[in-house]
């Protein structure tokens, strides 16, 4: 059935019910967290939370769940608030109805408040987004939102026991040029949509700094997804009017034959790059990704000795390894390259690290640290309990005995989040 065949009456209940649901969310939600987020020291979240809770139970109960607590500061992919999304649609599904029943009731009268309508819903979510893209873009130019990675509770994990939304929060926070660059991207599409002349063009770098930001936030766990996602919906219903000016501007008029030919000639030269480059990462990728030893791995000492004396303490000299890090990827006759390579780091007392370069040759490594040091030989064997390693480094005997150590990091994709305790930082 097309547009055109679809009775207008259908179209305006239709309508109705999805501006219903769409203002119930747009403003209950995606407006209302915004404003909790902006005057969070006045308590704002206070006002809208006997609003989300009433809401909210109404979609626990359709989703036969316990209403959940709200906690707007910890983001919005708690059960919360899909427990109000739920509750939105089935309330603004039944609104909508009755409103379209009138609307069509009303006649031209009637759908013409549906159109005033559609213009107030319109404007108040230019306004959201112009809202939202300053407010998280003034978080990155004067870097505030992940700055607090820097503090030194962030210091001491470990990258391999790093969860992904942490380790993303340290990416951004290690390089506050870029941070400030992503948030002047932002700030940039929220000014363009204040004026009505590069409301467009606002929308249009919204949607790229926005599908940029709901990847991430999807990808490394960031427990914003839900909010992001709307506010994409948002700028991808800003733009959707001027779809086809948009399409024509993309796709212009067809080529003529010479340029047609160039066209084949650049896909064909394009398909066998790709080809290439395909084969060539994925060979890549699958030695990297392939232990080709049984020390490879990550290890802890669980007995050390230096020239014959137990060293675990900080401050000891010598080879006090407490962890090691053993890289030998790939296969006996083709070894990983590149930042793959064959490799041993070893983790002192105080925290510091130090990279070798390793040739292994059966239970003998040979290591040095740095193209011009001297080379240092170590024996390196499989026991029962883990890895014994024995050598002499800068004069001094090593004999030590390491565990394997399992890395802790989560890499679960999760659209509903427990609550956090934020008593304490987030590692």
């Amino acid at each position: 059935m097309t547009r055109a065949e679809i009775p207008p009456s259908a179209r305006i209940v239709a309508r109705t019910v999805a501006l219903t649901v769409a203002g119930l969310v747009l403003i209950l939600f995606t407006a209302a967290v915004l404003l909790s987020q902006i005057f969070a020291a006045l308590s704002a979240a206070s006002v809208f939370t006997p609003l989300w809770r009433a809401v909210g139970t109404v979609g626990a109960w359709i989703t036969g769940t316990d209403p959940a607590p709200v906690d707007v500061a910890t983001g919005s992919d708690l059960e919360w608030a899909w427990q109000f999304h739920a509750g939105a649609l089935v309330i603004g599904v039944g609104a909508g109805l009755l409103w379209g029943v009138v609307a069509v009731r009303s006649g031209d009268r009637g759908a013409a408040g549906v159109d005033r309508a559609a213009r107030v819903l319109r404007a108040i979510a230019t306004g959201v987004l112009a809202v939202a893209m300053l407010l998280y873009g003034l978080a990155k130019v004067i870097p505030a939102q992940m700055g607090h990675m820097n503090l030194p509770a962030y210091q001491l994990q470990a990258v391999g026991d790093t969860e992904p939304f942490s380790l993303l929060w340290g990416y951004m926070a290690a390089s506050t040029p870029y941070t400030v660059v992503t948030g002047a991207i932002e700030l940039t599409a929220g000014l363009l949509l204040i004026v009505p002349r590069t409301r467009l063009a606002g929308a249009l770098l919204s949607i790229v700094a926005l599908t940029q930001i709901v990847l991430l936030n999807v990808f490394y766990d960031v427990p914003v997804k839900l909010l992001a996602a709307e506010l994409l919906v948002i700028a991808l219903v800003l733009v959707f009017p001027h779809r086809r000016e948009l399409l024509r501007a993309v796709l212009p008029a067809a080529a003529s034959p010479a340029r047609r030919t160039g066209t084949v000639v650049a896909g064909v030269l394009a398909a066998v790059l790709i080809a290439a480059t395909v084969a060539g990462n994925l060979a890549r990728v699958d030695t990297m990704n392939t232990p080709r030893d049984p020390r490879d791995g990550v290890w802890r000492a669980v007995t050390l000795t230096v020239d014959g004396a137990p060293a675990l303490a900080a401050g000891e000299t010598g080879p006090v390894w407490t962890s090691i890090a053993i890289t030998l990827r790939g296969t006996a006759d083709r070894p990983a390259q590149g930042s793959a390579q064959d490799s041993l780091v070893t983790q002192a007392p105080d925290g510091a690290v130090t990279a070798w370069g390793l040739r292994a040759d059966g239970d003998r490594f040979t290591v040095r640290a740095g193209a011009g040091a001297e080379p240092v030989e170590l024996q390196v064997t499989t026991v029962p309990d883990g890895l014994r390693v024995a050598g002499t480094v800068d004069g001094r005997r090593l004999e030590a005995q390491y565990e394997r150590r399992e890395l802790d990091r989560r890499s679960d994709i999760r659209f509903v989040q427990a609550p956090f305790d934020r008593t304490r930082p987030r590692l």
